[in-house]
């Protein structure tokens, strides 16, 4: 409520401060060695905006009350100059000048830094500044001169000792000072030499010099609310290069026309400065890029470095850093001002701001197979990365490209262990429970009547033969569910009669939709390789279930079984069929235990349909690990993980 209550309050008296301080320019024009004020009534106004945007924004912390106090005893400098009270103009236009625009400055960060040393710059630039308000009124001017210089210096160490202490989002804050303040001592000194060329008078100056000084309200302003919205490094680069351009452009022009005079006797006549104009533009291009590539250098870094930098990305990747680490080790490297890396069409990590119009994309490969996307953000005036920059992407690509992979691979590891883990788990709940709800109770009567039996024999032999009988009656049926339980393990028909018999056996018990016999032909090697139990059971599991799925949805009446060896440790598992599928399978149990199955033992499954039939292609290795379900590894070392694919031919 205080919030509330406080912010139309502010506004409200700046806005009357304005409106006054306006006013009093209008009712009581000053002299025209007052004309001074005007300044103070334009820096004013610009600093009661900055205050009501900080205030509308955030709360009403230090720099907002600074920033309302600066406005305050500048916009009520003109109404004291105008009631006669000159000192006092005066005096309240250096305070706000030299003691709490600077601590507006100082406060912009978002977080105190506990410092000594900005806390004795703090106190200085108090201490000089009230000194600047009494000698300004008091004299002498030489006095004036040492305090003004040294409250700036004290202003300068502030900031220097404010940006050392300070790191991200607070250090840009102190990078947007630093620009206002170059920008405004630039614009003191154009201003200067354009006073001593052309006399414009003393309101243009005043007019002027207000202009010059906005841009420090205005970098507060942003320093607070958006220190973010622009790369300040990117903004002060390109004015230091505009500058530093339009020096040599004139330096150049006047030098030969310099020269020229010198020469001939004469500035050049017509079309000579045409011809110089010319050749200037000729060569502005290639020298602005070598005069970006040194300011570049200043603020973002030397460029980059192939070797250095491949050697800081293999640090990284050694130790294991996650991939915003990879691209802030490229970034400062490259001196770009954002780098994204993408996979699947989502981006993972990002380093600085990318802009999807400005950007350069390398594709990131691995074996042959894009493994995601590297896109780098072009500096500002850029059409293309600069060369050295493209060369240390090129021969970065690779190493990131596998980790890339790696970082996938291990992912789908880690998922594909978790499946295993849940089935292995499901497959021991499964078996508990039929345990102690099915054999439990069984073996526990078995028990009991064999007790009553006991009971009975000296005293009623008769009942004691019939309650044996119920007992051999019950251990028949614990033997019929241990078995149930034994074959819901492994399939008895593959210990009888064979993994292919078992296959041909349970295929003849199927039938199309349509009430017909399915009709499944097997075609196997002459010979099959022994094969490891699991890869037996997981072999019988996809040719059966995928049959049964031809059976249920395919509208044919007949299916293909191939067993081949692919591969001299890797057996691949064959269903076609000829129906027409106009969508891809559901994926339902059937399937996903086909899946389950595929995983557990470190193989691969395809399932691929077209309007002219549909596949399910099963890779599966014939020596299995140390231990049955971690999937093995390849040569490389990489444990091979399980792929699922679905693809629906046009």
């Amino acid at each position: 409520m205080t919030a509330r209550v406080t912010r139309p309050a502010l506004w409200s008296v700046l806005g009357l401060l304005t409106g006054a301080a306006v006013a009093s320019l209008w009712w009581a024009p000053p002299g025209r060695s007052e004309v001074w004020i005007v300044w103070p009534v334009i820096v004013g106004t610009c600093l009661a905006a900055c205050c009501c945007a900080v205030v509308a924004r955030r709360a009403l912390g230090a720099p907002a009350l600074l920033l309302a106090v600066s406005a305050t005893a500048l916009l009520a400098a003109a109404p004291a100059l105008a009631a006669g009270l000159h000192d006092v103009a005066v005096v309240l236009c250096v305070l706000a000048s030299a003691v709490t625009v600077p601590l507006a400055a100082f406060r912009v960060v978002e977080v105190r830094p506990d410092s000594v040393p900005l806390r004795w710059a703090e106190g200085a630039v108090v201490v000089l500044g009230i000194g600047c308000a009494v000698v300004w009124v008091t004299g002498p001017w030489a006095v004036l001169v040492a305090l003004g210089l040294a409250s700036g210096a004290a202003v300068c160490a502030g900031t220097w000792v404010l940006f050392e202490v300070t790191a991200d989002d607070d250090r840009r804050r102190v990078l947007w000072l630093v620009f206002a303040a170059v920008a405004t001592t630039l614009g003191g000194i154009l201003l200067f030499a354009a006073e001593s060329g052309f006399s414009p008078g003393p309101l243009v100056t005043a007019v002027s010099t207000g202009v010059v000084s906005l841009p420090l309200p205005l970098a507060i302003t942003v320093a607070v609310l958006a220190p973010r919205r622009a790369d300040v490094r990117t903004v002060m680069r390109a004015a230091a290069v505009l500058i530093v351009m339009l020096s040599l452009s004139a330096a150049v022009y006047e030098g030969i026309a310099s020269v020229w005079e010198l020469v001939v006797g004469s500035r050049p006549g017509k079309g000579v400065p045409a011809l110089l104009a010319a050749v200037i533009a000729a060569g502005y291009q290639p020298v602005r890029l070598r005069v970006e590539a040194s300011m570049d250098e200043m603020l973002f870094g030397r460029s980059a470095d192939p070797v250095e930098t491949l050697s800081r990305l293999g640090t990284d990747l050694t130790a294991g850093a996650p991939p915003p680490l990879w691209l802030h080790t490229l970034r400062t490297t490259l001196g770009v001002p954002g780098i994204a890396l993408r996979q699947d069409g989502a981006t993972i990590a990002t380093a600085g701001a990318v802009d999807e119009g400005h950007t350069v994309v390398t594709a990131l490969r691995a074996g042959g197979e894009r493994v995601g996307d590297l896109a780098v953000r072009l500096p500002v005036g850029h059409l293309r990365l600069p060369p050295a920059a493209a060369s240390v992407v090129d021969l970065v690509a690779a190493p990131l490209a596998q980790a890339l992979y790696a970082a996938r691979l291990s992912e789908q590891l880690r998922v594909s262990r978790g499946r295993v883990v849940t089935v292995l788990e499901e497959e021991r709940r499964r078996m508990r429970r039929d345990l102690h709800d099915g054999l439990g109770p069984t073996l526990t009567g078995i028990a009991y009547t064999a007790d009553a039996a006991v009971n009975l024999l000296g005293s009623d032999p008769e009942r004691a033969a019939r309650t044996l009988r119920g007992l051999r009656a019950d251990a028949g049926d614990a033997i019929a569910e241990i078995r149930r339980i034994v074959y819901g393990l492994r399939p008895q028909a593959l210990d009888e009669l064979g993994l292919v018999d078992a296959i041909r056996q349970r295929a003849l018990h199927l039938h199309a939709a349509d009430g017909r016999r399915l009709d499944v032909t097997v075609d196997v090697p002459e010979r099959l390789p022994s094969l490891p139990a699991a890869v037996e059971v997981a072999v019988y599991r996809v040719a059966v279930e995928a049959v049964t799925n031809v059976a249920r949805h395919s509208g044919t009446a007949s299916a293909t079984i191939t067993l081949r060896l692919s591969e001299p440790a890797s057996l691949r598992v064959t269903v076609t069929d000829t129906g027409h599928h106009t969508t891809s399978w559901r994926h339902g149990v059937g399937i996903q235990s086909m899946h389950e199955r595929v995983e557990q033992i470190g193989g691969r499954l395809t399932i691929r349909t077209t309007p002219q039939g549909a596949t399910v292609t099963a890779d599966l290795p014939l020596a299995l690990g140390d231990t049955e379900g971690d999937p093995p590894a390849d040569g490389s070392g990489v444990p091979t993980v399980p792929e699922q694919s679905y693809q629906l031919d046009p």
